[in-house]
């Protein structure tokens, strides 16, 4: 059994994976929420706890939705110029609070807050918890 903390890094570095491929590549869909998810668990897909398969395929069905629902809130920013990373946060936040299972904000924010801390940086950490701030309070 996975830690929740492991199933926060699965679903970021998942999404990560996928925005990379879309960015940097030339796929057009997202690949199969079960193939994504196999190539970083160290389980079987049944194994996977429903709260990362949820997480990854809510964000990855939500896309377009999410990405549009955070343009108001980037103030001075494009979403396209954002690094990956702190993409995948994003939208990992937003999937988790809206999609996939009823949270405090502050529990969401903390967690994204923690991963950009561990995977990107302090600068990234501050722009991810003042948009997060906004955004989850929003709807």
């Amino acid at each position: 059994m996975m830690s929740r903390n492991s199933e926060h890094y699965i679903v970021m570095t998942a999404i990560y994976n996928e925005l990379t491929d879309h960015i940097y590549g030339d796929k057009e869909t997202f690949r199969d929420v079960r193939e994504i998810i196999s190539s970083l668990a160290d389980m079987p897909f049944e194994q996977v706890s429903p709260y990362v398969k949820r997480c990854v395929e809510q964000t990855l069905i939500h896309y377009g939705e999410i990405v549009t629902a955070y343009k108001p809130y980037l103030r001075n920013w494009r979403w396209e110029r954002i690094p990956a990373i702190t993409q995948s946060v994003l939208l990992m936040s937003y999937a988790h609070f809206y999609y996939v299972e009823k949270v405090d904000k502050k529990i969401v924010i903390n967690v994204a807050v923690d991963l950009a801390k561990k995977y990107i940086d302090e600068k990234q950490a501050k722009f991810i918890n003042a948009v997060l701030d906004g955004i989850l309070q929003s709807k």
